[in-house]
């Protein structure tokens, strides 16, 4: 899903983000034969928790098509704009709290 050739891309306030693709091997998986690749399906959002240790325990799945045919209930975040890059609503970590928005492609605390 993520592409490790991709890097992070820096958006401020000590956060950065990467976008994850979806292309399966659709000789395994045939149910995905007439969903068509989609190159940006989720931001994984990389930054510190308070402690200073790094954490990459938010992402948001976007509200793109073919995004809920894929992955159903999940939530997905609303595109404002892609360039540059604008969700709602915020982000939460689940795994540290972090709590912000991006905007304008950048990153402001909630």
């Amino acid at each position: 899903m993520s592409d490790p050739d991709r890097e992070y891309v820096d958006i401020g306030h000590d956060h950065a983000i990467q976008f994850a693709s979806w292309s399966p091997d659709r000789t395994l998986n045939p149910q995905y034969a007439d969903i068509p690749d989609i190159p940006r399906v989720c931001v994984m959002v990389k930054h510190n928790r308070p402690d200073g240790t790094p954490c990459i325990g938010s992402a948001a799945h976007l509200d793109l098509p073919g995004v809920r045919e894929i992955f159903g209930e999940r939530a997905v975040w609303q595109v404002v704009s892609m360039e540059p890059l604008h969700l709602e609503p915020s982000l939460l970590c689940m795994s540290c709290g972090d709590h912000g928005f991006i905007r304008g492609g950048l990153w402001m605390s909630a």
